[in-house]
């Protein structure tokens, strides 16, 4: 009786036993983890090395461009600059083919280029203009180193001859030096030179009027060597220094320059002549053709500068004019001493010289109204001046207004 509860033990505990194996058994694994997965972009075609050709242009496109362009190089060798540098700025985009492109290129170059050569030249002095201020600065350096040895009164050669090496050089080097940190325009060159000549004509009209006077009265002295000497060197530099001024402040050509100067020289030489011509007085001749003479030399230089910016004559006109001008009187002079015979005299000849040369001017200056012009260029202003006559309690007082 006491070993079948021990059995019934035993078999209890290995049931126990086998229940709990086949529980951890039915227990499910747990499930292996897997990463998520990663999103991959898809490959981008790459773009291709070569760029599809544009498609070539039809007849007639092709001929229509053709006679554009032969139109445009047509202009280019006429001169016509600007109208081909538009022509060629419009041709260039559409070329037909990169060699059509690469000719419109080449020829766009070369019309720029000459416009901007046009342009520099309608702005910049000529070479002429450049070659007389040289000139003109050695002979007021050599004039200078004249009335530096006057008043010096050197003891030796030495003494006498430095001025004249210094003086001329530091004349002309002067002009080297400015013109080759800054270029003159167009204009200064000729209005300094022209300057420097008309103050010398001042000094002249001067000095000569100052002698007819002295010779004719007791009580006045004439000018001695000193004081001829200062008077044309201060009316040659005074010259020059106006002259650049005006050349400077204003816009002018050497046209306009040659003419004011024609007009002054002409002024005085007729006046001057006329006055002799017409004084009664032998002893006053002389006196009153060297008054009338500086009066109608500043006559002169005020209407060259009024009219020649509306007249803007080029040089050769007033070089052909300057001719008529010197032909006519000669021809006035001879014509009278051949008719005069043996009642020639002096006031006669001078008479017919001024009457000659005049008409002379005149006839020159019809002839030659067809010539070139020497225009500004179109950035530059043109002087305009106004003359006016005001009434006033004694009179009537002539005005010149106008903008320099």
């Amino acid at each position: 009786m006491r070993k079948e509860p021990r059995k019934r033990l035993r078999i209890a505990i290995g049931l126990s036993f086998t229940c709990c194996a086949l529980r951890a058994g039915a227990e499910p694994a747990p499930a292996p983890t897997t990463p998520p997965p990663v999103a991959v972009a898809a490959p981008v075609p790459e773009a291709p090395d070569t760029i599809a050709a544009p498609a070539p242009p039809t007849p007639r496109e092709r001929a229509e461009w053709d006679a554009r362009y032969a139109r445009a190089r047509e202009d280019l060798i006429a001169g016509r600059d600007a109208e081909a540098d538009v022509a060629f700025d419009t041709l260039a985009p559409s070329a037909p083919t990169p060699e059509d492109a690469r000719r419109v290129k080449e020829l766009a170059d070369i019309c720029r280029l000459r416009l901007k050569r046009q342009a520099d030249a309608a702005v910049l002095r000529t070479p002429q203009e450049l070659t007389l201020l040289y000139a003109t600065a050695f002979i007021y350096g050599l004039g200078t180193s004249s009335w530096v040895a006057l008043e010096t009164e050197p003891k030796n050669v030495g003494g006498a001859v430095l001025p004249f090496a210094v003086l001329t050089t530091a004349a002309v080097g002067s002009v080297a030096l400015v013109d080759g940190y800054k270029p003159f325009r167009r204009g200064v060159p000729q209005s300094i030179s022209t300057g420097v000549f008309l103050g010398f004509g001042e000094g002249i009209w001067a000095v000569g009027y100052q002698h007819a006077v002295a010779t004719r009265r007791d009580d006045i002295r004439t000018w001695n060597d000193k004081e001829v000497a200062s008077a044309l060197w201060g009316g040659a530099t005074l010259g020059a220094i106006g002259g650049g001024i005006v050349g400077y402040l204003r816009d002018t050509t050497p046209g306009r320059v040659s003419f004011t100067l024609s007009t002054s020289l002409w002024g005085g030489l007729i006046s001057s002549f006329g006055a002799a011509a017409l004084s009664p007085s032998e002893a006053q001749r002389t006196e009153h053709a060297f008054l009338s003479g500086l009066i109608g030399y500043n006559v002169g230089l005020a209407g060259g500068l009024i009219l020649a910016p509306s007249v803007a004559p080029s040089i050769a006109r007033v070089r052909f004019v300057d001719l008529g001008g010197i032909g006519g009187g000669l021809i006035g002079a001879g014509t009278y001493s051949l008719f005069a015979g043996e009642r020639e005299s002096r006031r006669g000849a001078f008479g017919a010289s001024a009457l000659g040369a005049t008409l002379g001017l005149g006839l020159t200056w019809w002839a030659t109204a067809g010539m070139q012009t020497d225009p500004l260029p179109q950035s530059a202003r043109e002087l305009n001046l106004m003359p006016s006559l005001v009434r006033t309690h004694d009179g009537w007082l002539a005005m010149v207004s106008g903008e320099l």
